[in-house]
C-alpha cells in the first residue's frame, strides 16, 4: 500500500513533467535545470563518485558552467538525460546519447545514489534504455563503459547483452575505462 507521503511526491513529480520511460519501479523523466540541487547531492557521496573522479564531487558552480549544459543538450531529443525516480524520490539519473567512444550510435550510462545500490535499478533502467535505443529508435548498436575496477557495473552491462568490445581512454574524464557493446543482432536473441 502506498502511503499518503509518496502519493504527494507523486503528485508533485507528475506535475512536473510526464515520465519518458518506465519500468516496474522507475520513472524515467527528462532532466531538467530544477534537477541541480539532487545532481549535486548525488555527486556528493564520495562512493558514487569513486571510479569517476577518485572520489571528488562535482560542485554546483561545475554543474552549471560545465554539465548540466551538456546534460541538457538532447532535450529535443527522443533520448538524452533521465532523472530516474523511485515512488517520487530521486534516486539517480540515466543517460542515451552520442557515444563518445563512437557518435554514430547511442552511449547508456548512469549514476544512482547509494541508497539504491544492489536493488536491480541500475539494470532495470538499462534494459528499459537499451529496449528504447533499439525498439523506438531502431538504432544498430548501443555501447557503454565503465572503470575496469567497477566490476558492478560492468555485471550490468553483461545483463544487458553486452559484451566487451575493447579499452579508451574517456575523452571528458580522463580515465581508462571498459567499453561495452550490443548489436541489433544480440538484442534479438536476449532472453530479458
Amino acid at each position: 500500500m502506498i502511503g499518503a507521503e509518496v502519493v504527494g511526491r507523486l503528485a508533485a513529480m507528475s506535475e512536473l513533467r510526464e515520465p519518458m520511460l518506465t519500468t516496474p519501479r522507475l520513472q524515467l523523466c527528462r532532466l531538467v535545470a530544477d534537477d541541480l540541487d539532487a545532481l549535486v547531492e548525488l555527486d556528493g557521496d564520495p562512493e558514487v563518485m569513486r571510479y569517476i573522479s577518485g572520489g571528488a564531487p562535482n560542485s554546483r558552480e561545475t554543474y552549471v558552467t560545465e554539465l548540466l549544459p551538456r546534460m541538457l543538450a538532447w532535450s529535443n531529443e527522443p533520448y538524452g538525460f533521465m532523472s530516474a525516480w523511485v515512488e517520487g524520490e530521486f534516486v539517480g539519473w540515466f543517460h542515451l546519447r552520442p557515444s563518445v567512444a563512437d557518435p554514430s550510435m547511442l552511449e547508456l550510462g548512469y549514476r544512482l545514489r547509494r541508497a539504491s545500490w544492489g536493488r536491480g535499478l541500475a539494470t532495470e533502467g538499462s534494459r528499459a534504455l537499451v529496449r528504447h535505443a533499439f525498439d523506438a529508435l531502431d538504432q544498430a548498436a548501443v555501447d557503454a563503459c565503465y572503470h575496469p575496477g567497477n566490476t558492478a557495473s560492468m555485471r550490468v552491462m553483461q545483463k544487458c547483452s553486452m559484451v566487451e568490445v575493447g579499452r579508451l581512454v574517456h575523452p571528458r574524464a580522463g580515465i581508462e575505462v571498459i567499453r561495452h557493446l550490443v548489436t541489433r543482432a544480440d538484442y534479438d536473441r536476449r532472453d530479458w
